[in-house]
């Protein structure tokens, strides 16, 4: 035991100081969802949200993150399909993988309060107190998010490292495109019967959660800041990851 008691002290360590730069979210309402006319990848209807202040992670979850726990607990690497590592957002994982990975950042730190994000944290986030169909304006435009049309600044096929496109507003990179992101709210078709305080939306037995943010083949619906989509809690894939959230106190 007393050559054991190191090795857990350097991953709660490694834990500590090598978690996702978090920024700051204020408190505030906004209007969450799209109008009636927009397409069925948006989410409907819209109502009015007020959230508390939280922190959200100024990137998605790398590969250099998620190695550096996987390695830390002995735990599989996940692939990255020839796609690159390091600063690129970790995909290949499921729900249990990123549960997992929060619970050894927060095992290091019971203060760090490290969780996914709600639907409508994230939407709030990524708008960043814009009303735009995009956070950048009105039309897709290729210097913020890498999406499916490949030109100017995207010149990538399929995952970019993060910070590779300009940020919204709210300094939140990769906010649109590059991979789905997991949130904690269980899938529902509508916000019919959402709560109005930006927590997520729970149901007994959920299996399949929201997902928030376009991927690196989406075209100009997916790129919304309003689009979702669901995806089953053991589903893997390359378009898939997450960004982490925290409590603020």
């Amino acid at each position: 035991m007393a050559t054991l008691l190191p090795m857990l002290s350097a991953c709660a360590q490694t834990a500590a100081t090598m978690s996702p730069r978090m920024i700051d979210v204020p408190a505030g309402s906004f209007i969450m969802g799209a109008p009636p006319e927009a397409d069925a990848q948006q989410g409907k209807p819209q109502h009015r949200v007020t959230l508390r202040a939280f922190r959200l992670g100024q990137t998605e979850v790398t590969f250099a993150d998620y190695d550096r726990f996987a390695q830390a607990t002995g735990r599989a690497l996940p692939q990255d399909d020839g796609l690159g590592r390091g600063t690129r957002p970790v995909i290949n994982v499921d729900r249990a993988d990123a549960l997992a990975y929060i619970a050894w950042l927060n095992g290091a730190n019971a203060d760090e309060h490290f969780r996914l994000p709600s639907e409508a944290e994230w939407e709030y986030a990524a708008r960043a107190g814009t009303t735009t169909g995009f956070y950048w304006g009105e039309e897709p435009d290729s210097r913020y998010a890498n999406t499916r049309r490949n030109g100017g600044p995207d010149i990538f096929g399929h995952t970019a490292p993060t910070k590779s496109f300009l940020p919204n507003p709210w300094g939140f990179y990769d906010i649109a495109g590059n991979v789905w992101e997991m949130t904690e709210d269980c899938r529902f078709p509508d916000y019919i019967g959402a709560p109005s305080d930006g927590s997520p939306r729970a149901a007994p037995d959920c299996g399949s959660h929201i997902l928030r943010g376009g991927d690196y083949s989406s075209s100009r619906r997916g790129q919304r800041p309003t689009a979702r989509i669901a995806a089953g809690d053991q589903q893997r894939s390359t378009s898939m990851g997450f960004r982490l959230a925290q409590d603020r106190r």
